[in-house]
């Protein structure tokens, strides 16, 4: 029978190209407090690290993730920021219009609302909205008036979402409303 090597890894060597005392300590800010019960007066923050230019590949790597502490700098010369940001949860929106095709990018809670007004000129254009993390829907939006989409998802977490608006009529323009929880 083989036997299974089991590799120790040192203090000083890295994983996933973070010190291995820094490992574990990368988590999803908000989902992490999102089983808190705050007080009024307590403020839930988390950091965040923005690499120089010419940074190295490890600082590189802590680029876009939210940390609970204040993470320790990966080596001792280095120049990178880190960011202290108060974490505000509520609702957002997102106002613009569309003809053609557009996509939107942000990052919300599981539960999105879209809502669709058609402001052109064209009296019964099809629009369909597809979303990389719920489906599809498409819809006629007759001129003048105004349809809600909803998508959602089942997570307490954040996450990317990607809403691709495509209208199928020329020279018209739909108003789009995109409202989600932070």
């Amino acid at each position: 029978m083989a036997q299974k090597s089991v590799q120790h890894i040192g203090d000083d060597q890295l994983v996933y190209g973070l010190p291995k005392r820094m490992v574990g300590v990368v988590t999803a800010t908000e989902k992490s407090h999102s089983n808190k019960k705050l007080s009024s007066s307590e403020k839930v923050v988390f950091w965040t690290v923005h690499p120089k230019p010419k940074a190295c590949d490890a600082c590189k790597g802590m680029e876009g993730i939210k940390f609970e502490e204040e993470p320790e700098r990966p080596h001792p010369n280095c120049k990178c920021e880190i960011k202290k940001h108060e974490y505000k949860p509520g609702t957002r929106t997102i106002v613009g219009t569309v003809s053609g095709s557009k996509n939107v990018s942000f990052a919300g809670l599981g539960y999105v609302d879209i809502e669709l007004s058609n402001i052109g000129v064209a009296l019964l254009p099809g629009v369909r909205i597809t979303s990389n993390l719920a489906g599809i829907q498409e819809r006629h939006i007759p001129l003048g008036s105004s349809q809600v989409f909803d998508f959602n998802i089942l997570t307490d977490t954040h996450v990317k979402w990607d809403i691709w608006f495509e209208v199928f009529a020329e020279n018209t323009t739909i108003k789009y409303i995109i409202s989600y929880k932070m």
